[in-house]
């Protein structure tokens, strides 16, 4: 299957660049036409076309053409600005160069300049945790809940056995002790080198918290540091997260290139990294196409025909929506002062055509990777890492829009703990949180990637389950409600379990005008399921 898909990755890469090897000799035939009589028209046109290819050339591989094409683009610039009588002085060199490229483009399609380039598809890593840690009491617990909620587990005694198992396998996350049988896990060069070659997340625990330590894991890349005393629900829910990262797509881009060919050759290098692309198709309808995809990340380039990328980033910034949406500008404009003044009117970041397939899909990455820490940061619970009221709400909003729209069902859940205050009074608020917050990995885990659930409340939750009917959101929750219920929590020697009620509101049952009513009607179920005497979905 991986040979199968690397294979279709490359197909398709090959099939666009063919594409844009039969379209380059009629676009530089159009260029030469462009040059005939020298009007401002005329001259127009060529500086978009020349502008777009000095950056699709390279990206296709046709490195030299795409020099041309810059020179043929400063050329054009040079012509604008000057007074009508010193153009004519221009000019000559202007189609002098306009033909040459129309040669040097037929030389290299004709000789075929460039090789087929291969692309290596992403390794995805299995969901599955080795833990390197001690005999203490809380790893047994640790293990029992991480298998409980789908997780493979492998519980290993040392640097050694860890380092062969790694010969042949590779996990999702290693948690490992900074000491294991009195060895240093910072001295074990050879293991470093295999979890870095390999991209192993790393985790790390000591039973003390020191700065020299935390260094040292920052150094090999360690992204988490737990100390003495563990609380569970917390490393459950920091692995779980980790896990998540690998295991789901990094993102959501949209872009805006009015050079279709390149487009859609940057959507094919994202895609293959398991980020979702939307092309912007019509330019003045991308506030409905971007409300509608809802992207992480805008890519865009700095010079449009109709419009300039700065024009439209700050038609953007006028909507509440996409104030934080990050916006990166593509462009093959290489004067640093013209970039920093785009940068000034809504964007956020440039990148310079023709860019490099690596290179684009580890610096989206990287500012997806950003942006999204900043995103669940500001829309995110701490305790459960599930989405706050308020966003939980307007995710509500969005899909009921949506399901109006493609005319699917839509279905809400209200969820609330039965006996919470006991569990507090009893245990104190430090069990209960531990309670709020297994609930919570429990519906993160068991809801599909097209779902969300949110913290409506101290121990009220919401789930949104677009495209799923009553019956469906029922039987979801039910079985959410067996697994909830068989939980153990344990408070000194006291051992105690936990149930919750649920109501359920879907479109498919009845017609409603606006999410606040559905939402309403799930409150009203829930209401329902705690007179019938808890422990039930209504």
């Amino acid at each position: 299957m991986k040979e199968k898909n690397q294979s279709d990755l490359n197909a398709a890469f090959s099939g666009l660049r063919r594409r844009f090897e039969q379209s380059i000799p009629e676009r530089a035939m159009q260029m030469v036409q462009a040059t005939a009589d020298g009007d401002a028209l005329d001259l127009s046109y060529l500086l978009a076309e020349a502008h777009k290819l000095a950056g699709a050339c390279g990206t296709f591989g046709y490195y030299e053409l795409g020099v041309a094409a810059r020179q043929i683009e400063q050329l054009v610039k040079d012509v604008l600005d000057k007074p009508t009588l010193e153009q004519q002085q221009v000019l000559p060199l202007l189609k002098q160069a306009v033909t040459d490229f129309q040669t040097a483009v037929l030389s290299a399609v004709h000789e075929g300049k460039t090789g087929n380039i291969q692309r290596t598809q992403p390794n995805v890593k299995p969901s599955s945790i080795w833990i390197l840690l001690p005999d203490e009491s809380f790893v047994t617990d640790l293990i029992t809940q991480l298998v409980a909620y789908g997780h493979h587990v492998l519980r290993l005694q040392s640097y050694h056995e860890c380092f062969e198992k790694l010969q042949t396998q590779t996990p999702a996350i290693i948690f490992s002790d900074v000491l294991v049988a009195g060895l240093d896990f910072f001295n074990q060069s050879a293991l470093l080198k295999r979890i870095s070659e390999q991209q192993v997340r790393l985790v790390m625990y000591s039973v003390q918290d020191d700065f020299s330590l935390r260094i040292k894991a920052a150094q090999q890349r360690a992204e988490a540091f737990f100390i003495l005393p563990i609380v569970i629900p917390q490393v459950i829910t920091t692995l779980i997260e980790l896990i998540d990262k690998e295991t789901s797509n990094v993102g959501r881009v949209a872009i805006v290139e009015d050079d279709q060919l390149l487009a859609e050759h940057y959507a094919l290098v994202l895609n293959s990294v398991g980020i979702k692309t939307h092309i912007v198709q019509h330019i003045t309808n991308i506030v409905s196409e971007l409300m509608q995809f809802q992207p992480d990340l805008l890519l865009m380039d700095l010079y449009m025909p109709e419009y300039s990328g700065p024009e439209i980033a700050g038609l953007l910034r006028q909507y509440q929506a996409f104030k934080r949406l990050p916006i990166v500008f593509l462009s093959s404009e290489m004067n640093k002062t013209l970039q920093i003044q785009a940068l000034s009117h809504g964007g956020d970041d440039f990148l310079t055509k023709p860019i490099d397939d690596v290179l684009l899909a580890q610096s989206v990455k990287v500012r997806l990777a950003r942006s999204l820490e900043i995103k669940n940061l500001i829309e995110k619970d701490s305790l459960t890492n599930l989405i706050k009221h308020s966003a939980i709400k307007q995710v509500a909003d969005l899909e009921f829009e949506r399901a109006l729209r493609h005319g699917t069902p839509l279905s809400i859940v209200m969820l609330d703990i039965d006996f919470f205050k006991r569990v507090n009074d009893n245990y104190g608020h430090a069990t209960g949180d531990v309670v709020i917050t297994a609930l919570a990995t429990l519906l993160s885990k068991r809801i599909r990637k097209t779902d969300k659930a949110g913290r409506y409340g101290g121990e009220e939750f919401m789930l949104v389950l677009p495209d799923c009917t009553a019956a469906q959101a029922r039987i979801l929750v039910n079985s959410i409600l067996d697994s909830f219920s068989q939980l153990r929590f344990n408070f000194q020697d006291d051992h105690f379990s936990c149930t919750f009620s649920a109501g359920v509101a879907s479109t498919s049952d009845n017609s409603f005008s606006r999410s606040a009513q559905l939402v309403e009607t799930a409150d009203a179920a829930l209401y329902k399921a705690k007179q019938a005497g808890r422990n039930q979905v209504v």
